[in-house]
């Protein structure tokens, strides 16, 4: 079934500083050594965000300014689920967008002026007993946030923070409340309540819940030792849900359709996830004629790599690679001419009706790891457009680095195995995967299960 694209915005944000003190967890959590700010902690994060944030502007900015801008009602989703947070009668349950690689846990709060549209609801402060403002003096705002408290008007005591991306710019404080994950309670999470959202619509979300690697996000706060999602696609041929697990204890064991490549380290972004590709193929065919040797791999000045998103649709190869693809995978659809793609901003096109008929090559990427091959369906790669009639290649040049977007991770059961640094993946989820919920135990030994909401986004 085919969609309309619409540039998605990277909804990963950079938080002045995120470098927190160690955090104490919830009882039953198992101990994690914690990264403390030393000397020029808060200067080098600062950079590390912006550059994330540089990057994905200048992606979301270019499909901008290339893409026909309409009210369509179907578009690439950003992908949403609820957490219960705070201590009231009835719950608050706070609708989030699903960021792996967002470093804070925010949510508009009440009051908020100007707010989110409706219909995002606000989290009310005063409805839970357990809810408490980070002091601004406290150590843990000082190692959090670069503020002298200074600018703080007569009585307001807050940790203010401020929180940009190219989609939100919103302003807030920090504050920590007790967040519930199916029965178990998880006392004094820090998150951020935001009381101004200066620019951004989620479409419904309320905020954004960071997965991060970062110490402020779910992950590390948690002390999560895995956690993984399923991105379901309208196009499958199953009838399956999104659905996100967080796992306190041992990941899921491997089946035999599933496979795995080590999570890598970028001295640049070390609070994203990063992995090693190795090679392209096409039709069996391995591009490595065509493609420089270290074309992926990370640069001596820390460049290069390849991340994963969850909120940026399109994946983007490095020049030399993102050629090879688009060489390869022209030369094979020969029963059909490519079109003008500018409508919607992307490179490699063809009109829906003609690719009705033809054999589609198919796309498969190759990860360091024992037979760790990704095969890709057509939908992974190929995005078709109602409103244009196209169906685009969904892969674009960049130099830099390379970017796994959500299009090329749907359909594809996700697994962040962090104890052991490793992402395994299962291309076969959709068929294999049951969406029943398990039960929940204590923080140690819990897996949850929650299913996405799939929210619309138009920009």
């Amino acid at each position: 079934m085919g969609r309309s694209f619409r540039p998605m915005a990277a909804v990963v944000f950079a938080l002045l500083v995120v470098v927190p003190p160690p955090l104490a967890m919830s009882a039953g959590a198992r101990s994690r050594p914690s990264s403390r700010v030393g000397p020029g902690g808060f200067s080098s994060s600062v950079k590390r965000g912006a550059k994330i944030i540089k990057l994905l502007k200048k992606l979301t900015e270019k499909g901008r300014k290339e893409l026909v801008m309409d009210k369509s009602a179907d578009s690439v989703p950003l992908f949403v689920f609820n957490l219960t947070v705070g201590t009231s009668s009835p719950p608050q349950n706070i609708p989030g967008v699903l960021d792996i690689n967002g470093p804070l846990v925010w949510s508009q709060c009440s009051p908020c002026s100007p707010c989110l549209p409706a219909p995002a609801p606000a989290f009310e402060p005063d409805r839970s007993s357990t809810f408490a403002r980070l002091p601004c003096g406290s150590q843990t705002c000082q190692q959090v946030i670069n503020d002298t408290c200074s600018g703080n008007a007569a009585g307001d005591d807050r940790c203010k923070y401020t929180y940009m991306s190219e989609s939100t710019n919103t302003t807030g404080y920090l504050a920590n409340d007790t967040f519930t994950f199916g029965d178990t309670p998880a006392p004094g999470l820090v998150f951020g309540c935001s009381d101004a959202i200066l620019q951004g619509n989620l479409s419904g979300a309320s905020g954004s819940f960071g997965l991060s690697r970062g110490p402020l996000s779910l992950v590390s706060q948690l002390q999560l030792s895995w956690f993984s999602y399923f991105l379901a696609s309208d196009d499958d041929e199953f009838d399956d849900s999104s659905r996100i697990q967080f796992g306190g204890d041992a990941a899921p064991q491997q089946t035999k359709n599933s496979r795995s490549t080590p999570l890598l380290n970028s001295t640049l972004y070390p609070d994203l996830y990063s992995v090693k590709l190795t090679g392209v193929r096409v039709d069996g065919n391995d591009l490595a004629a065509d493609i420089p040797a270290g074309t992926f791999d990370f640069q001596a000045n820390g460049s290069g790599g390849v991340f994963l998103s969850t909120t940026y649709p399109l994946t983007v190869l490095e020049q030399a690679a993102y050629d090879a693809v688009r060489k390869a995978i022209a030369g094979s659809i020969t029963a059909a001419q490519p079109v003008d793609g500018s409508a919607i901003g992307l490179d490699l096109c063809y009109t829906m009706q003609s690719l009705k008929s033809v054999t589609i090559p198919k796309l498969a990427l190759v990860f360091d790891g024992d037979d760790a091959v990704m095969d890709l369906k057509r939908y992974n790669y190929l995005f078709a457009d109602n409103d244009t009639g196209l169906e685009c290649l969904s892969i674009m040049p960049y130099t830099g680095l390379s970017l796994l977007g959500s299009l090329v991770q749907t359909g594809i059961n996700m697994t962040y195995d962090i104890d052991n640094a490793r992402l395994v993946f299962d291309t076969t989820a959709a068929q294999t995967t049951a969406a029943a919920s398990p039960a929940a135990h204590s923080l140690a030994t819990m897996m949850l299960l929650y299913h996405l909401a799939v929210w619309v986004v138009l920009f």
